[in-house]
């Protein structure tokens, strides 16, 4: 078992590899090269109720996808239990709600994860953007859209459950992706995620992600019955986008405090993670990808 002197270890020559990355990556709005059209990919992940490993996934994830050549920037969107910095192995003095101060740029709200992956605590401070003047707003706004130039991928690490602004965060994005387990109490949680999702307009698809398997029978077992289940009584189409298997190791990474894909590379699970970063690069794009500077602005519809 890899030790805390060990892990600490680890983690430094990991961040110290990427330092040049993360500072090449990070540019101004004049500098970048991108197609003035450029849109972050927003995508959401969220599930019917907490401790079935959506934040671990999240993480996972976007260093995966950071793997297959894209920028991608965590938003940490959980309004009770934001914990993204803790398994990413960093930590961030400042939420969004940071850049009403003049002095405050991108680049101070901004954590630099490893392997390029960004991250910002969103928090309370998402909700926060609809009671601001319209001056205050601005000033933010102006700053938050220099994530565009920065993230191709913007992956949301949502609270679980069904409250308003779980929803309204699902609501906003451009792809939802749900996570659950084979117990059936999470598979009953995540039903009822997609029956709340479902009833608002255009909300008609969502992709399932199937975490802590055993076996591969349960995956099939899971999506059968979620899939016709939804169908028939919410006109929902369900996706089935992935599995990751039972990992132990996941739980000395997590307490490493070092992403289970750098620490354990070649488990299965890890497999399960690669697999789902490849769907979706190799998935049809939404064709009405709204960009970040319409997500906040669809999200803040919701709330006034």
């Amino acid at each position: 078992m890899m030790d805390v002197d060990q892990a600490e270890r680890l983690r430094k020559l990991v961040n110290d590899k990427q330092s040049v990355i993360q500072n090449q990556q990070f540019v101004e709005n004049n500098n970048s090269n991108r197609n003035i059209e450029h849109k972050a990919r927003i995508i959401a992940i969220s599930s019917g109720k907490g401790g079935v490993g959506k934040t671990n996934i999240t993480v996972n994830l976007a260093i995966a996808l950071s793997m297959q050549g894209q920028r991608v920037l965590i938003i940490d969107a959980d309004l009770g239990m934001a914990n993204v910095d803790v398994v990413l192995g960093t930590s961030s003095k400042y939420n969004l709600l940071k850049l009403l101060e003049d002095e405050i740029n991108m680049e101070d709200v901004i954590v630099n994860g490893p392997c390029g992956v960004k991250y910002l605590s969103g928090g309370s401070g998402i909700e926060q953007l609809a009671n601001l003047g319209y001056n205050d707003l601005d000033k933010v706004m102006r700053k938050l859209n220099m994530c565009e130039d920065i993230a191709d991928i913007i992956l949301l690490d949502t609270g679980a459950g069904i409250g308003n602004n779980v929803l309204n965060f699902l609501r906003a994005a451009d792809e939802v992706i749900l996570v659950t387990t084979p117990e059936p109490t999470a598979m009953t949680d995540a039903y009822a995620i997609m029956k709340a999702y479902s009833n608002y307009p255009n909300c008609d698809t969502v992709k399932l992600i199937v975490n802590r398997v055993y076996e591969a029978s349960e995956v099939f077992s899971v999506f059968s019955k979620l899939s016709k289940t939804a169908a028939k009584f919410l006109n929902l189409t369900v996706i089935g986008f992935g599995e990751i298997y039972e990992d132990r190791n996941l739980v000395r990474a997590v307490k490493a405090q070092v992403p289970l894909i750098l620490m354990y590379p070649n488990t299965v699970s890890v497999k399960g993670i690669k697999t789902i970063a490849k769907n979706i690069m190799s998935g049809e794009v939404e064709a009405q990808t709204k960009g970040l500077k319409g997500f906040v602005s669809k999200f803040m519809s919701f709330l006034r």
